[in-house]
């Protein structure tokens, strides 16, 4: 079965999703859709212990496995200091929901790793999108409870850095997802990372469904 980790659309029929709701006031927590829920480095506002508060009071919905996207981003607005503070917040908030994360990162890794270990965060982490090189990867490598998720964007061109950390990356530890791309099609991602990884594309895929029921754990998969 094909699972999509992270998309910011409606999931797709016979598709296990987590569906980013951050923001999407046209979401409706009745519905039976996982779902997830966080501050957006790049969203992060005056305002952001405010709206800490609403993302606990989503957390606790029964239909939400993670806490995020959250993260670091060297091209947010927002100074480096605020941004770790409002990630730090959200590390303690999944640890006492008991919930995985689901990380943003853009070129600020070693950060996301000290505020990790710093909250001896031992939930699922989710670098979603990820793009980090050979030597980040190797040190995400040592943790693990860390995984990594790819999209079709990870393949546009072949030297991505994503691409290149693949064949260090254990099977037990790949994700898929579609992230902002409606017409995204998760099979090709799968065939793509099966070549990487020279493996049959049918095994990579049930691989990757058993990777995404440990991290979301006794959830029934809608």
């Amino acid at each position: 079965m094909i699972i999509d980790c992270h998309t910011h659309n409606n999931p797709r029929p016979g598709v296990p999703s987590i569906v980013d709701v951050s923001g999407r006031g046209d979401f409706v927590f009745g519905q039976e859709v996982m779902f997830s829920v966080g501050i957006h480095p790049k969203y992060i506002t005056d305002d952001w212990e405010g709206a800490l508060i609403e993302v606990a009071k989503a957390a606790a919905h029964s239909n939400c496995v993670a806490i995020g996207e959250c993260g670091l981003d060297k091209f947010a607005d927002a100074p480096l200091s605020l941004q770790e503070k409002v990630l730090e917040s959200q590390i303690v908030l999944a640890r006492d929901f008991a919930k995985p994360l689901i990380i943003h990162c853009v070129r600020l890794y070693s950060y996301v790793i000290h505020l990790l270990r710093k909250r001896s965060f031992q939930n699922p982490v989710v670098f979603h999108g990820y793009n980090g090189n050979p030597d980040t990867t190797a040190q995400l490598l040592k943790m693990p409870n860390v995984y990594f998720s790819f999209s079709e964007s990870t393949f546009a061109t072949p030297e991505t850095s994503g691409a290149k950390s693949l064949p260090l990356i254990p099977v037990s530890r790949i994700l898929t997802e579609t992230d902002c791309d409606s017409t995204a099609d998760l099979s090709i991602t799968i065939q793509k990372i099966a070549e990487k990884k020279q493996i049959e594309a049918s095994s990579l895929q049930q691989s990757i469904y058993e990777n995404f029921m440990r991290i979301i754990g006794d959830k029934q998969a809608h």
